[in-house]
């Protein structure tokens, strides 16, 4: 993901706060003028341009952070390496599971360049958990980790679905009983 400059401790705590009441917004699908997530935040109007200068940066910005806080999640891990990319797998479902709205506003203000990066991250951090795994021999090594994610896709495109959450459940439970050594 993009690198930021180190902010001073009140201007994260600003950013912090702007980005949460954004991620509140979003995920109840709230119809807010740009200027009232600075109210929202409890900052100035000034304090959220000086950090995002439009609400695409802004939802970018929320974006950015969940696909963060879930990779960060499954290299945070100590256990063995299949265990962590059996969390990460079921993870990625529950959180699309829970947070369906959210993910449904972002995809149509956070641009493509955005989702794409943030795509790559998520595959990056499957591939590292793919590859720890197939190394212990705990996984097989002939399927790749893009395949992996156009599965993962295929869960987030079916939220219509009746049953989607237990389907989804079960296309994670599919995927890692495909990718086990027998």
């Amino acid at each position: 993901m993009i690198d930021e400059k180190p902010l001073r401790a009140d201007a994260r705590r600003n950013r912090d706060a702007i980005i949460a009441a954004a991620r509140s917004v979003f995920e109840h699908d709230e119809q807010l003028r740009f200027d009232d997530f600075a109210a929202r935040a409890g900052v100035g109007v000034g304090t959220l341009y000086r950090h995002f200068p439009t609400r695409e940066a802004l939802a970018a910005a929320v974006y950015r952070g969940e696909v963060v806080a879930l990779c960060e999640q499954a290299r945070d891990s100590s256990g063995p390496a299949a265990d962590s990319l059996d969390a990460f797998l079921r993870a990625f479902v529950d959180y699309v599971v829970e947070h369906a709205a959210l993910a449904r506003t972002l995809a149509t203000v956070v641009d493509p360049a955005t989702q794409a990066e943030g795509g790559n991250e998520l595959e990056r951090t499957l591939a590292e958990l793919m590859g720890r795994a197939a190394a212990d021999g705990a996984i097989r090594d002939d399927v790749t980790p893009a395949s992996v994610m156009i599965a993962l896709h295929g869960i987030g495109g079916a939220t219509d679905r009746p049953e989607w959450v237990a389907e989804a459940r079960a296309v994670a439970a599919l995927i890692i009983r495909g990718l086990k050594v027998d």
